[in-house]
């Protein structure tokens, strides 16, 4: 069995901020140390899923299209390239959610 050691944080945030996380966290029934565990591991090494596939990847790593510069799908080879207008819309803005997220680009 793989121990792995927890180690504890203190950081400082908005007053507002934490009651709201604290309040949505307890509605979900989940600790907010987990919430904030998933977030930075997602932050340190992103992953995304194929919008053509499903496959999940990684960001690190994986190559860009020169045409559309979005993530290329290391297992089916899709991108921006191959969603209809429509679609593309949609995933533009999920992108932009999660850029948000992350407070920066995808790189």
């Amino acid at each position: 069995m793989d121990v792995k050691t927890k180690t504890k944080l203190t950081v400082t945030i908005d007053n507002e901020i934490l009651r709201e996380a604290k309040e949505e966290a307890k509605r979900k029934n989940l600790p907010l140390s987990r919430v904030i565990e998933n977030f930075l591991k997602f932050f340190a090494n992103p992953e995304v899923y194929c919008f053509i596939c499903g496959e999940k990847f990684k960001v690190r790593g994986a190559e860009l299209c020169s045409k559309c510069g979005w993530l290329v799908c290391p297992k089916c080879g899709a991108c921006r390239c191959k969603l209809g207008d429509e679609a593309a819309s949609v995933a533009f803005y999920m992108r932009k959610v999660y850029e948000d997220l992350l407070v920066g680009r995808v790189e």
